[in-house]
């Protein structure tokens, strides 16, 4: 589901963020490189990840300074001022403690948050995480200026189209998936401009918590893939020995992205080391789903998402369901079919645009979903007896 979106102050800057869930226990999740908490909803196996996440907890996510839906900067961000922005989210939610669940980049912040606001910190969860990402022959696995130079090449020229060779080394088992990879390459444009993603990507030269690390004192669980060539698992072992309050969990794969491949043993390591008890792989997958189904409303979720051009197999995924028991649900809950109800929701919607937006014809039609516009006005005339235009003609407020 797409949850609600909102904003708080972090100096100067607006910070995005979202609740979802109402668990005894607060996950603040803090993405790597680029995000966009919106279009996280987008991707099922993302959206159905984090809603996992919610069977225990409450979940905080937000877009740091920089990137997605908060404010962008000109300027390479400090840690300190990351940390802020992550203070500022918590004061914003009412979280007074939190486990801070990161990926990738958003590792080293969030390392640095536990060692500086321990009394906030109940635990810090990473997921291909990394100490530094410059090359010095003590920590042979970052890249060379040479290679950072390379990738920041390739960012520069490639990034409007999303043609970057690296991202199929992110994720190996949906190389060839060609929906997903431009899922992918669509989120990190949400994410960032070229610039900004630039500016980014920089910055993560001069991240460095290495003399940081033994001095970290909270329970920390580092999860890696042994075939992750972007953050090598030699890295989570140079983390793990050096702060002795942690637990490295290697598992098999290659995908650096946490949400695709085999998330079971991932989600199960996650909810032990937060609430003490590892769920069965079988109860998970059964008795869980029960629960899971019966957890997440269907009208709120259709709600939420019925604007994005999703197939009815990936709304069954939104909803916890199988194909088979979400045509069901729905026909029990709205007596007709997901497609039927979805594309009156959004000729509905797009009526009010037509009133209230200065949108032409053609920006409604996409605004509300639809694939082109000859076939939205067909619609709308087929369900209103009216074209768009001759609506928006007869329900226009007159200038006074």
């Amino acid at each position: 589901m797409k949850p609600r979106t909102n904003y708080t102050k972090s100096g100067e800057f607006n910070i995005a963020y979202q609740v979802v869930g109402n668990g005894p226990v607060d996950i603040i999740y803090i993405p790597g490189w680029v995000s966009n908490i919106d279009m996280m909803w987008s991707e099922p196996r993302l959206a159905g990840f984090l809603t996992r996440l919610t069977l225990f907890s409450r979940l905080i996510l937000f877009d740091k300074r920089g990137t997605g839906l908060s404010d962008r900067t000109d300027e390479y961000s400090t840690m300190e001022e990351r940390m802020d922005d992550i203070n500022a989210v918590m004061k914003a939610t009412n979280c007074e403690k939190a486990f801070l669940f990161s990926h990738s980049e958003g590792g080293s912040v969030s390392l640095l948050f536990s060692l500086y606001y321990p009394e906030k910190t109940l635990g810090v969860i990473g997921f291909g995480i990394f100490a530094k990402r410059r090359y010095s022959e003590d920590y042979p696995w970052a890249p060379t200026d040479a290679e950072r130079e390379i990738s920041n090449k390739l960012i520069e020229e490639n990034w409007a189209h999303g043609n970057l060779d690296e991202l199929r080394t992110l994720v190996p088992s949906l190389a060839h998936d060609t929906k997903f990879m431009d899922w992918l390459a669509s989120y990190l444009r949400s994410g960032g401009s070229p610039k900004a993603a630039l500016i980014l990507h920089k910055q993560c030269t001069f991240i460095d918590v290495t003399d940081e690390l033994t001095s970290i004192k909270v329970p920390t669980l580092l999860l890696f893939r042994k075939g992750d060539i972007e953050i090598r698992v030699e890295e989570g072992r140079y983390i793990a020995e050096r702060i002795t309050n942690s637990k490295l969990v290697e598992f098999e794969g290659q995908d650096h992205l946490f949400w695709t491949g085999d998330t079971f043993p991932i989600l199960a390591e996650i909810e032990e080391f937060i609430t003490g008890i590892r769920p069965d792989q079988q109860e998970f997958q059964n008795s869980n789903l029960k629960t899971y189904r019966t957890k997440i409303d269907i009208e709120e979720i259709m709600s939420k998402n019925f604007l994005y051009n999703l197939k009815v197999e990936e709304f069954a995924k939104l909803c916890g369901r199988s194909l088979s028991a979400f045509k069901r649900d729905f026909k029990n809950k709205f007596n007709t079919t997901p497609s039927k109800w979805i594309k009156i929701k959004r000729l509905e919607y797009s009526k009010r645009l037509l009133v209230e937006s200065d949108l032409n014809i053609n920006q409604v039609c996409y605004e509300c979903g639809f694939v082109n516009s000859s076939h939205y006005i067909q619609s709308f005339k087929k369900h209103y007896d009216i074209s768009p235009h001759q609506f928006r003609t007869t329900h226009s407020v007159p200038n006074i």
